[in-house]
């Protein structure tokens, strides 16, 4: 099934931006959307197609970002939940989304898309995260 090229819901549009080939360090093909409200662009939204275990632990099936401007209006929540629906359709029926553990705006919006925190992990010395100063991620699983 070929992923939609835009989703609407609740004034945010997900429109397809780009479709990465696997690369490292994720391995996985990434569909990337920007999130759209009222015509303007105010973050973007990341599906990795894939069931790794890196992706489970670590990097999360779905990552998302907003502007600073456009935060706490509840866009990340409604895009994820997009995104969610487009996972679904894509056939999966359980997604991982992780997050720092500091970065509570990231954890209520696991939360409010109905993700269940199932642990925090130690990043590992050598990943690439480590690399990058990321000491822990809390892994939120989401039945779609």
């Amino acid at each position: 099934m070929m992923p939609p090229e835009s989703v609407s819901r609740g004034g945010v549009t997900l429109c397809l931006d780009e479709y990465f080939e696997p690369r490292p360090p994720i391995d996985v093909p990434v569909l990337r959307y920007r999130i759209e409200v009222a015509g303007q662009t105010v973050g973007e939204l990341r599906l990795r197609l894939g069931e790794t275990s890196d992706l489970r632990r670590y990097f999360g099936q779905i990552g998302y970002e907003v502007q600073p401007a456009f935060r706490g209006r509840g866009h990340a929540s409604m895009a994820c939940r997009q995104g969610l629906a487009v996972m679904q359709g894509l056939g999966y029926d359980e997604v991982w989304i992780t997050c720092n553990p500091e970065n509570r705006a990231s954890r209520r919006v696991c939360e409010k898309v109905g993700a269940v925190l199932v642990e925090t992990v130690d990043i590992p010395a050598g990943h690439v995260m480590y690399q990058h100063g990321i000491r822990q991620k809390c892994r939120y699983r989401v039945r779609v």
